[in-house]
C-alpha cells in the first residue's frame, strides 16, 4: 500500500521537483531585481506554467513607459536555467501585460488569468 501511494505521488508531481522554484521580486531599475520571495510548491509551479501557456502574444503597447509592478522567474536549478521570466504590469481593468526582455516579447492575460497569477505570486 505504501509503495502504491509513493507511485501515485510521483506521478502527480512528475515534471515538478524540489529543484524548481518561482522567484518573485520588485524591479529596482531596468537591470536589477530585489527578490523577496520564492515558491517551491509543485502545484503553484504547474499552475504558473498553465497560465503562461494560455497567455496571448501582443505587439508592444504604445506609450508603455512605466515601471513594472513585479517580476517573476521560474527556475530549474538542477539544470542551471530559468525556464521563464517576466515583468508584470497590472492594468486598471484587472488584466495584465507580461514582458520578457530577453525575447523582447509582450503578452496579455485576462482579468481572470491575472487573478490566478496574483494568487500564485502574491502569496
Amino acid at each position: 500500500m505504501l509503495m502504491f501511494l509513493i507511485l501515485i505521488s510521483l506521478t502527480l508531481f512528475q515534471g515538478c521537483s524540489a529543484d524548481e522554484g518561482i522567484r518573485i521580486g520588485t524591479p529596482v531599475n531596468r537591470t536589477e531585481i530585489s527578490f523577496e520571495m520564492e515558491i517551491k510548491d509543485a502545484e503553484s509551479i504547474e499552475a504558473l506554467r498553465m497560465i503562461i501557456k494560455e497567455a496571448r502574444e501582443i505587439e508592444e503597447p504604445k506609450d508603455f513607459d512605466r515601471k513594472p509592478d513585479t517580476f517573476f522567474t521560474l527556475e530549474r536549478r538542477k539544470e542551471g536555467i530559468s525556464e521563464m521570466w517576466f515583468y508584470v504590469f497590472y492594468q486598471e481593468d484587472g488584466s495584465s501585460i507580461l514582458y520578457n526582455d530577453g525575447a523582447n516579447s509582450y503578452f496579455t492575460l485576462s482579468k481572470q488569468e491575472t487573478n490566478e497569477l496574483r494568487d500564485i505570486i502574491d502569496q
